[in-house]
């Protein structure tokens, strides 16, 4: 049986997770029925507090947590660079937590709080409404990462990715482009959401039906799949949300020997080192992801050290982005 945690207790009396730890550290400070009702739990799961723990109230560990989809994207990488020496600069060090597998989110996040860290930064590509829960007994600041914020009292740090998507869709209809498709994700990011609304946009104000596929993000799958779509048509355009799948997009494509940019169009949306490395080099929307992650955690300093500040209407930070236009369109 696995060990009991902070949080499996502080879930089972609907408490939030400073409070079982005021329990612990200072019971004189919780009213008599909270107090009993989380000691019986206590007892009744056999949570064990630690050090960590029991410092969750009181104690600076100067430790900031990036909880983090996966590490082996470029852009990921590229951001906890500029978290890291963000967090350099104000003196905190950060611990990185891996969401790999969604079903574990809780679990993870229980994790997350326990370590005794003072605030977290949060990428994730699917915001649920157990997230948003989970936050709500979050005792640390919270400031999401690379996602727009659907809460007042939550911070974020992103781009606009509708207008992105909406002004690279109108420039490449204004050029003459009319068979313009968008290539999404199978599962359902809130990234790609908001790049496919702008798209469609885009699409519907000059009068065109948008065309919307949707990709596995894998390499080999990946690969079938375009080939199969190119033997039926040849957009003039593909906006491919990432730009992994952008240049398995062109490299299929090549290969069948249709040519990029003359015949196929292929754009890009988050401009890492492959856009540079591919051939033709790809266009790409131009996000500044190191500077997203310094700003990210230079806001959550404000937050760590000002109190009050968490109880004010949450910043929703958009940075400016820029479009870098190569050889993969005309």
């Amino acid at each position: 049986m696995n060990q009991a945690k902070i949080y499996d207790v502080a879930g089972a009396a609907g408490v939030s997770l400073a409070t079982v730890s005021r329990v612990l550290n200072h019971p004189e400070k919780v009213k008599e029925a909270t107090r009993e009702k989380v000691l019986k739990i206590i007892k009744d799961k056999g949570y064990k507090p630690n050090a960590n723990a029991r410092g969750l109230a009181s104690r600076r560990s100067t430790t900031v947590a990036v909880v983090i989809p996966e590490l082996s994207r470029a852009s990921v990488a590229e951001m906890i660079q500029g978290i890291d020496d963000a967090a350099k600069k104000f003196g905190y060090t950060i611990r990185l937590f891996i969401n790999r597998d969604p079903k574990m989110e809780e679990d993870l996040w229980g994790e997350v709080i326990a370590s005794s860290v003072d605030g977290i930064l949060f990428m994730n590509d699917e915001m649920t409404k157990d997230i948003y829960r989970q936050i709500e007994y979050t005792p640390v600041p919270v400031v999401f990462v690379n996602t727009l914020s659907q809460k007042d009292t939550i911070g974020s740090v992103c781009v606009d990715y509708e207008d992105c998507a909406y002004k690279i869709t109108k420039e490449m209809i204004d050029r003459g482009n009319k068979d313009i498709v968008f290539i999404g994700t199978e599962h359902i990011y809130t990234l790609n959401e908001m790049k496919q609304r702008g798209y469609s946009r885009a699409m519907r104000e000059a009068g065109l039906e948008p065309k919307i596929i949707h990709s596995s993000g894998d390499i080999s799958v990946n690969e079938v799949f375009f080939n199969k779509m190119l033997d039926e048509s040849v957009p003039d355009v593909a906006l491919v949300v990432r730009d992994s799948i952008a240049i398995s997009l062109m490299n299929v494509a090549v290969k069948k020997g249709i040519k990029v940019p003359d015949q196929l169009q292929v754009i890009g949306f988050q401009n890492t080192r492959y856009a540079l490395l591919s051939n033709p080099k790809l266009t790409c929307a131009e996000i500044p992801v190191y500077e997203m992650g310094n700003k990210a955690m230079s806001y959550l300093t404000e937050l760590m050290k000002d109190e009050e500040a968490r109880h004010h209407k949450a910043d929703k930070i958009l940075l400016a982005y820029d479009i870098a236009w190569r050889e993969s369109t005309k």
